[in-house]
């Protein structure tokens, strides 16, 4: 059986680092169709987490209960990883609800640094969680 996990992520890593990146263009230029469009990208990638999520819990425990593999090194990082996705899935569920409870969020300067920061959180943690993601794929060569 072929990874599911691998073809799961891309979109919505695009899409919660999008959201980062149309939300700073906003606060730049002012324009509130990209406010809109990082609003978008922010629940969509968020819901395209769960799949991500799922596929990559099914993986890890296909791989990790093969018996012709070895697994010493493997759990840490697979742990690892995680608890990084699940740290992924919440940042951004606080920073969605956030937005989706007060849509002039990032006009008011006082709750706007709060989601920003929840914003910085969460592509620090897509950044280290795709890390560790390549370290097993291409170092522990799981999944290959």
């Amino acid at each position: 059986m072929y990874p599911l996990h691998p073809m799961t992520v891309h979109l919505p890593i695009g899409l919660l680092i999008g959201n980062a990146i149309m939300t700073a263009l906003y606060l730049w230029r002012g324009d509130r169709t990209l406010e809109t469009a990082a609003y978008h990208c922010l629940w969509l990638g968020w819901l395209l987490l769960l799949p991500a999520v799922a596929s990559g819990t099914l993986d890890a425990a296909r791989q990790l209960t093969d018996p012709a593999r070895s697994h010493d090194d493997e759990l840490i990082w697979v742990n690892a990883h995680a608890l990084a996705g699940l740290a992924v899935m919440t940042v951004y569920w606080q920073a969605w609800q956030a937005r989706r409870r007060n849509p002039a969020l990032l006009d008011d300067a006082q709750r706007r640094r709060g989601y920003l920061v929840r914003l910085g959180i969460g592509v620090a943690l897509l950044i280290f969680t795709g890390w560790i993601g390549g370290y097993l794929v291409y170092t522990l060569r799981m999944g290959v």
